[in-house]
């Protein structure tokens, strides 16, 4: 124990005084002092690191829910929607659509197709039983001129003639519109014999143009002077007629004016 003690301590003027460690010895232990540091030093930067970690991890999910991750999801979904349905609607009233014409009064009398005219004279015209007995005998008769009776009555009160002349008139001349004259295998609508002379044959647009037509002329023509016997008219409206045309005129007045439907009686 004495002589280990002595290698490493000495004495000097009376004092004990250490040995110097052998510079390998030194450097080792110096070496072993910064390692340990050194360990020290990483264990604790690893430790910092993952605290600093989990702490922005936790902060990051403390602030973020899922709620609100939804709703803010479901926010900016309604908003787009919002959008698009709006620029769609816009879109819609910039853009020129097509207009279809709609049938009026005026149009509707003086189109030139009979089936159009008759499907818009329902609407135009009230019901009248006046007009209800002229297409009853019209359809009895199987007439062309079926479905016209509103025509019939409208321009009859328009014009201050009776309401059944015409429809009589064009029973007598073309037997309800059956008998027409043509021009080139073409309808003229000319019911009534009106403006024929031999080879001139007036054509009108349509039946309801002829009724206009031909009722207006009975009204200047007659009725406005007074004349309204069939007969007093036969001899200007058709002058060759030995007085068959005014006893058919009035035949078929009669017939129209005297009509009861089936269900009346």
């Amino acid at each position: 124990m004495e002589s280990s003690i002595s290698r490493k301590c000495f004495y000097k003027n009376g004092k004990k005084l250490k040995l110097k460690e052998p510079k390998k010895e030194w450097l080792e232990k110096t070496n072993r002092k910064k390692d340990t540091l050194t360990s020290l030093i990483e264990i604790q930067s690893t430790s910092v690191i993952t605290l600093t970690k989990e702490s922005l991890i936790s902060k990051v999910k403390s602030r973020i829910k899922p709620n609100t991750i939804s709703k803010n999801v479901t926010t900016v979904w309604a908003s787009v929607s919002v959008v698009f349905i709006f620029s769609f609607l816009i879109t819609l009233m910039v853009t020129p659509q097509k207009a279809k014409p709609q049938d009026t009064t005026k149009y509707a009398i003086y189109s030139s197709r009979p089936l159009v005219l008759s499907q818009s004279t329902t609407t135009i015209y009230s019901k009248d039983s006046r007009a209800q007995k002229i297409n009853e005998v019209f359809k009895m008769f199987n007439c062309p001129l079926e479905g016209m009776g509103d025509v019939f009555v409208y321009e009859a009160d328009k014009n201050n003639i009776p309401w059944w002349l015409v429809a009589s008139i064009a029973f007598q001349e073309s037997s309800c519109g059956k008998n027409t004259p043509k021009v080139n295998g073409m309808e003229t609508y000319n019911a009534w014999g009106w403006a024929v002379y031999g080879d001139i044959t007036f054509s009108f647009d349509n039946w309801a143009r002829g009724i206009e037509t031909v009722s207006k002329y009975l009204s200047t023509k007659f009725f406005s002077k007074g004349i309204t016997n069939t007969c007093e008219i036969m001899k200007t409206y058709t002058p060759p007629s030995d007085g068959s045309w005014c006893e058919g005129v009035n035949h078929f007045a009669d017939i129209i004016k005297n009509y009861k439907s089936p269900e009346s009686n």
